[in-house]
């Protein structure tokens, strides 16, 4: 009977498990390289049926988001050990807290403004079939989500 127990516990884990990861949907801890990076733009190309002159905007524009968002993460480290050295005091400065917070917000800024440009710039140069397919494509993704801890 211990044995059945165990084993039913251990194949439930198994199962809880593999169902809470494959929830996840391309999670990567180290994010983009450049190898998934022109695997997402053929994949966007292929199932958009984009020309030639579209797919080299779509890969500048990607290329151009990656780095902004390098940029964006270079100095996380260093704000890391700044909020550390923040924690540490015996009091911290509403002041010290909010310059933090601005300043991120400063850069992530910065980056949504870039790529809502560079989105409508891209925009402009899709077919109406091409843009038909992409809102499908946004509709079908955001019905399909892994729905476990949303309200």
């Amino acid at each position: 009977m211990k044995k059945r127990n165990f084993i039913l516990v251990t194949l439930f884990s198994l199962i809880l498990v593999t169902g809470f990861t494959a929830c996840r949907h391309g999670h990567r801890s180290g994010g983009f390289d450049e190898f998934d990076l022109e695997a997402v733009t053929n994949r966007i190309a292929s199932k958009l049926d984009l020309t030639d002159s579209q797919k080299a905007d779509l890969e500048e524009m990607a290329a151009e988001f990656a780095v902004k968002a390098k940029e964006m993460h270079s100095d996380r480290e260093t704000r890391h050990g700044e909020m550390a050295a923040l924690i540490r005091q015996e009091s911290i400065k509403p002041e010290a807290v909010d310059q933090i917070i601005a300043e991120k917000f400063d850069r992530m800024q910065e980056t949504v403004n870039f790529a809502a440009s560079r989105l409508i710039d891209f925009h402009a140069t899709l077919t109406p079939e091409q843009r038909e397919k992409i809102a499908q494509r946004i509709e079908e993704h955001s019905s399909k989500r892994c729905r476990i801890f949303q309200r």
